[in-house]
């Protein structure tokens, strides 16, 4: 599983560009681009969170 994360966050940070422009078009509110992305990051660190303290459990 982690290493499914490791991968999208590559592949999100090599494809930022083309990324952006569908977010533009998707939500051409940038209020709302912002929350959703906020919301995105959030949720990856939530799951890396969770897997680090069930492997110190």
């Amino acid at each position: 599983m982690s290493h499914i994360l490791i991968v999208l966050a590559v592949v999100a940070f090599l494809f930022r560009k083309p990324l952006g422009r569908i977010f533009a078009r998707q939500f051409p509110n940038r209020a709302k681009r912002q929350q959703v992305l906020a919301i995105v990051i959030a949720g990856f660190l939530i799951v890396i969170a969770i897997r680090l303290l069930a492997l110190f459990w």
